[in-house]
């Protein structure tokens, strides 16, 4: 067989452009990758701007990004953009199917802003703790989003069994310590509501939501002052945009 010279072209044509191809694509991922990361941080900082910016990014250069799609559920749910929360999460899991993290996020998102569709968000946890993959760590946060469904659909009784099964699997389990202080300050158990939530926060970074709670908590008879004055004074200067921090202000009236 007679190699031609337009067959030797041909083929270092095809060739040369596999490899713009591949390096495209790999500069593309980079790309992705580092502003995944940096809007992950600014998330963790409270920069949510400046998050929302670097996370669209990541999806703009890599669409098929499972944990910028997830970590953007996050962020847009922390916006209380319920619509988009649920889309980006919904793509995450289409992207992974085994993303657990994605699937216990989209589970707590159907049970907290959406109490209608309580029950759609028990069936997932239910799923998440029949596999037997999912063990330990995340037995614990299932357990802690069945105990937010069951509270959130007005059964406070079954969402404390819920809840302290998650702490005996986990007694740092974040999610299950902010329930329990939110059911405890619903229930008027100010004293137990404060030991959750100081544990809590020894676990995770202070929010507008939790700081409100502590707020309103330390406002009950049994509340203790300065503690109320710091949680207001904290909300204001971290949070001072936020919905919370404009109830404080009408509060003060």
């Amino acid at each position: 067989m007679r190699i031609t010279g337009s067959s030797i072209v041909l083929a270092l044509s095809v060739l040369l452009g596999a490899c713009a191809s591949t390096k495209d694509t790999e500069f593309k991922e980079n790309v992705a990758e580092t502003n995944f990361k940096l809007g992950v941080g600014y998330m963790q900082s409270g920069r949510l701007d400046v998050a929302t910016e670097k996370l669209l990014k990541a999806v703009q250069f890599n669409e098929n990004y499972p944990e910028a799609h997830n970590a953007l559920g996050v962020l847009y749910e922390e916006l209380r953009e319920y619509g988009p929360a649920e889309t980006h999460f919904k793509r995450a899991m289409e992207l992974k199917s085994d993303y657990t993290l994605a699937k216990l996020n989209y589970a707590r998102l159907l049970c907290t802003r959406e109490p209608i569709r309580a029950a759609e968000g028990e069936a997932e946890f239910q799923k998440i703790l029949a596999d037997p993959a999912n063990a330990g760590v995340t037995a614990a946060d299932a357990n802690a989003g069945l105990g937010l469904c069951a509270r959130k659909r007005g059964d406070p009784a079954q969402a404390e069994i819920w809840l302290r099964k998650a702490l005996e699997q986990n007694p740092n389990n974040g999610a299950a310590l902010y329930e329990m202080a939110e059911l405890s300050q619903t229930q008027g158990k100010t004293l137990q509501g404060r030991a959750f939530l100081q544990r809590y926060h020894s676990q995770a970074r202070a929010t507008a939501q939790s700081l409100w709670l502590g707020f309103m908590m330390e406002s009950d008879k049994e509340g203790d002052p300065q503690l109320r004055r710091e949680y207001a004074s904290a909300l204001s200067s971290q949070f001072p945009n936020s919905e919370e921090a404009q109830r404080l202000h009408d509060n003060s009236k």
